[in-house]
């Protein structure tokens, strides 16, 4: 069974778990499969997942190579890759990578395309505007 494959159905067994799958890799020179879940958990939620995981994946992996198990979280400053997971993260503290700038500040808006970003210049709030095609890297970040 092809990774693709394997991820859409582990995907939905994690969902029945009350998780969402961030991504799934397997890193081949190391044989690891990398399994990130979307909420924050914490050390006996993974425990308890990697087992639920790897008793699943056994249903899985009859072809696959042989490879470790890693469980975790995606972690509080994960990249927001696709367009669900910007308008998930409306409301939230970002950071924003483009060619010109690197920005940090709260996602007000996403529309069209188009992230609106209010941060702050040292004490002025400003307000960007910023097409999600000039976007080289978009994360959560975390607000000191």
């Amino acid at each position: 069974m092809e990774l693709g494959e394997i991820k859409e159905k582990l995907s939905k067994d994690i969902e029945k778990l009350g998780y969402h799958l961030y991504s799934l890799k397997y890193l081949k020179k190391d044989k690891i499969l990398e399994v990130l879940i979307d909420e924050s958990i914490d050390l006996n939620e993974v425990s308890l997942l990697s087992e639920k995981i790897s008793k699943i994946m056994d249903k899985y992996d009859e072809d696959f190579d042989e490879y470790l198990l890693d469980v975790a979280s995606a972690g509080c400053e994960r990249e927001i890759k696709s367009e669900d997971d910007i308008k998930k993260a409306v409301n939230s503290y970002v950071h924003v990578k483009t060619n010109e700038q690197e920005i940090e500040g709260t996602l007000s808006s996403y529309k069209d395309g188009v992230l609106t970003i209010d941060y702050l210049d040292k004490t002025r709030k400003k307000t960007i505007k910023i097409n999600t095609n000039d976007v080289k890297k978009l994360r959560y970040a975390v607000k000191f």
